[in-house]
């Protein structure tokens, strides 16, 4: 038995047995075997009735916390009341039960929202991996534009110093015929 049910079902047999005593007390003095019996069996039916009712109005409390419990594990089931209550219980049960059908779809949402996420960061990855590419691409084929730039700026270079060296050797020439004439 939950500690609901043990707390209704102990208001309830505290409550009858105080009746009881009061009646006892009333009229003490003229109580025969037969009233004995009848008290006993009240007593007895005090009891049983005090914890089938604890019993019966804890049941529903209680799948309430299960299915919250339930809930809080990632486990996402109504709640089916046996008997239906007709009164704040199963209001209770009822909203509760909205609440869990707005997580599923709060749930699913956030589900296909990650699948969403997923795919733009798939296609931002594809895109940036082309876009690297593409620039790495460009990169080498500068390189290669630049290397050949060196190379014919070297030859470039080497025939200046070659046309210089002619130059100079023609300067030369020209200054030795002067000098001779």
């Amino acid at each position: 038995m939950s500690k609901l049910g043990r707390k209704i079902a102990i208001s309830i047999i505290v409550g009858g047995i105080f009746i009881v005593v009061s009646f006892i007390a009333i009229d003490y003095q003229s109580l025969t075997p037969y009233a004995y019996s009848v008290i006993v069996a009240l007593l007895v039916f005090i009891f049983l009735f005090g914890f089938s009712m604890g019993q019966n109005f804890a049941l529903p409390v209680n799948e309430i916390l299960n299915s919250a419990n339930n809930i809080s594990k990632g486990e996402l089931k109504r709640i089916n009341l046996q008997n239906e209550t007709k009164d704040e219980i199963e209001d209770l049960a009822k909203v509760f039960n909205k609440i869990t059908q707005d997580f599923q779809g709060v749930k699913e949402e956030v589900k296909t929202l990650e699948k969403s996420s997923d795919i733009k960061l798939k296609t931002k990855e594809l895109l940036s991996g082309q876009v690297i590419s593409a620039l790495e691409e460009k990169i080498k084929n500068r390189t290669v534009d630049l290397e050949k730039a060196i190379s014919d700026l070297e030859s470039l270079k080497h025939q200046l110093m070659v046309k210089d060296e002619q130059i100079y050797n023609l300067n030369m020439m020209v200054e030795t015929k002067r000098r001779k004439k």
